[in-house]
């Protein structure tokens, strides 16, 4: 094994001096040690000797990633690499994690969010992170619970593992860690692309809010899991646990409680996302068309169902969260009216047949700290996709108290609003108005009622 000892001294391919200070941590490619470059604390990924099979391909795609530079702020991304003859192998410098940033593997097990708001956020930004990879034409390759660290506090993302990384066709060797890879993987009918990085990605957002893989129910556990049983069961006849018309798979009792718990719980559109996400049609794959029966979610589609979670999200004045609709206002642990002013009901311009058509698209609860986002009210690209339009916000002093509550603008375009009684004003970026019942407004080229 390739191991540095503390205190060594080496020098970066960008001729940059770094010592090893500590180990952090290891894992199955290599060992992640603490190092000083020019008096800065950064985190040096060492390979084993053995870990990577092409040494070559996959160096040069490590290279090509620091030359192009990290994607987003979220992406602790190799910044230089790091050769040596006498310990024997290869590595890269990236950016420490702060302490506050907790691996996905722990919030499986045990490590709480602090809100499920905090929870929703940390799927957000793992989705708004692949978006912006994919967007730039990246692929990730091998996404599993290893590759994040998330603060449970705001559910902030931190990506790792970006070594990874490459563009479509350009094979590192690296498949993917079992369990988490896409069944066309498993089977051995292509190679890692955004479609199976979808796959990946929807499987990881099932975990962090129903703590359970969705492949794993009553017809995953056998006694002892072998390679092909492997097989079986995440490549050749993959079943999601909860799939509305094949209960061979459905969780087990006492095995599977948060699954079981949870499921119930969700919106209606969050599950119907599950089960097009594992539904038999999604997971399967055509090898000769090279076509999928079904078509994944992209991020996009993600993005959309996860802001309209997020923003249903209301804490009672008991402290008990709630998933609310406008058939659910009362809270299910106290018995009391939740502290929701009203609703706010966009509209946005359907494309279908023969035209578009402005209809109804979210429904979405008047609660402080709620934000409207762009692809809320008007067909946008996916850069302006989660750029806030509106926030509601709640009077200074006047705690949980839904008559002042106001919606304010923080879009960059000025307002045309009408109120109940049919007068019009103006809303500048940056003013608040009223969260009354009867109020029309028109940010740039959508439309939200109050209800």
């Amino acid at each position: 094994m390739a191991e540095l000892p503390i205190g060594a001294e080496l020098e970066t391919d960008g001729f940059r001096k770094l010592k090893v200070m500590k180990e952090l941590g290891r894992g199955g490619q290599g060992i992640v040690y603490q190092v000083t470059i020019s008096g800065k604390d950064k985190a040096l990924k060492w390979y084993h000797e053995s870990a990577i099979k092409n040494k070559k391909l996959f160096f040069e795609n490590l290279k090509n990633n620091i030359r192009i530079g990290s994607p987003a702020d979220c992406f602790l991304w190799p910044q230089d690499s790091v050769q040596s003859e006498k310990y024997h192998s290869f590595g890269y410098i990236m950016d420490l994690r702060p302490p506050e940033y907790i691996g996905m593997p722990r919030f499986l097990l045990k490590q709480k969010f602090d809100s499920f708001r905090a929870r929703a956020n940390a799927m957000i930004n793992l989705v708004n992170g692949f978006r912006i990879l994919h967007n730039q034409g990246f692929t990730y390759q091998d996404l599993n619970d290893g590759n994040f660290f998330i603060n449970p506090h705001n559910g902030d993302v931190l990506i790792c593992d970006n070594d990874n990384v490459s563009y479509p066709g350009y094979s590192t060797g690296i498949l993917g860690k079992c369990r988490y890879m896409a069944p066309e993987i498993v089977l051995g009918q292509k190679l890692p692309d955004k479609a199976t990085d979808r796959f990946s990605l929807a499987l990881l957002l099932f975990e962090l809010i129903c703590k359970s893989h969705p492949l794993e129910g009553a017809g995953a556990t056998p006694p002892c899991m072998t390679p092909s049983i492997e097989v079986a069961i995440y490549g050749r006849n993959p079943v999601f646990i909860f799939d509305p018309t094949n209960n061979s798979n459905r969780p087990v009792r006492g095995i599977h409680t948060n699954a079981i718990t949870m499921w119930p719980q969700l919106p209606d559109y969050m599950k119907e996302a599950f089960q097009r996400s594992f539904s038999k049609d999604a997971m399967t794959f055509n090898a000769e068309s090279k076509t999928y029966v079904a078509p994944r979610l992209i991020e996009r589609e993600w993005l959309d169902i996860l802001i309209r979670f997020r923003n249903s999200i209301v804490v009672c004045t008991c402290g008990n969260e709630e998933f609310v609709n406008q058939r659910k206002i009362v809270c299910s642990s106290c018995g009391k009216r939740l502290p929701l002013a009203n609703f706010v009901k966009t509209y946005k311009t359907i494309e279908k047949t023969g035209g578009g058509i402005r209809e109804p698209y979210h429904v979405i609860p008047v609660y402080p700290g709620v934000r409207i986002m762009r692809l809320e009210i008007e067909n946008c690209t996916d850069d302006q996709a989660i750029s806030p339009v509106a926030e509601v916000l709640e009077a200074p002093g006047r705690v949980n108290d839904p008559g002042n509550y106001g919606i304010k603008n923080v879009s960059k375009e000025t307002w045309r609003c009408i109120t109940s009684t049919g007068k019009q004003r103006n809303l500048a970026p940056g003013e608040v108005m009223p969260a009354k019942a009867g109020i029309k407004v028109y940010p740039g080229k959508g439309e939200m009622e109050i209800i």
